[in-house]
């Protein structure tokens, strides 16, 4: 009776980690699918036609995935984060650090050349806007309490190691694993043809 229960826990296991193999990623309960994956990649990659981008540094192919993938992986993170320490991030915050990008690249009009060599999709501008500030509004009130840039540093690294801990982030073996420290995913073998750079 043992052996059988061993053997059902195992299946189970192996079931649920081929049903993992169709995402991209999942953090806690949330699935980051290939698709939404991939929609990235190419709205990076479409936008990148529009310019002259022979003059930037620009990643590609496995590379280029991995850090969309982390992103994805990192947003669902300190959102949560944000949710433990009644951090708030309203519309206006966004608008009025919007305004604030802005005046720092030389106008609106810049933006859409500054994400692309910052391999950042257009649709995922709110989505960066979002994270720096929670990471601003927890690093201001590290601040207050006396701590200096080290220390705020260290401490947002264990916030995002904790939260990845209790979450259990599993990323698709294809594109590595999921490395806290440096929030991001390390290559462990080719990403292969689940992303594509088209």
């Amino acid at each position: 009776m043992k052996k059988l229960i061993l053997l059902f826990a195992s299946l189970v296991l192996l079931l649920t980690g081929c049903a993992r193999m169709d995402s991209a990623a999942t953090v806690g309960t949330t699935e980051i699918k290939l698709e939404t994956l991939q929609g990235r990649v190419d709205a990076i990659l479409a936008e990148r036609l529009k310019f002259d981008t022979s003059q930037m540094r620009l990643e590609s192919g496995d590379v280029l995935a991995r850090s969309q993938l982390a992103f994805l992986i990192s947003n669902i993170i300190l959102d949560e984060i944000a949710k433990d320490t009644d951090i708030a991030v309203s519309k206006s915050d966004l608008e009025a650090y919007r305004l604030e990008i802005y005046g720092s690249i030389g106008g609106e009009p810049r933006l859409p050349e500054v994400l692309v060599n910052a391999s950042i999709a257009p649709e995922a501008l709110n989505d960066v806007l979002r994270r720096d500030l929670i990471l601003r509004k927890i690093g201001t009130t590290l601040a207050e309490s006396g701590a200096d840039d080290a220390t705020i540093n260290q401490a947002i690294q264990t916030l995002v190691t904790r939260k990845s801990d209790e979450l259990k982030v599993v990323v698709n073996p294809r594109y590595g694993i999921w490395d806290p420290a440096t929030i991001s995913v390390i290559g462990t073998e080719p990403a292969g043809d689940a992303v594509t750079n088209k």
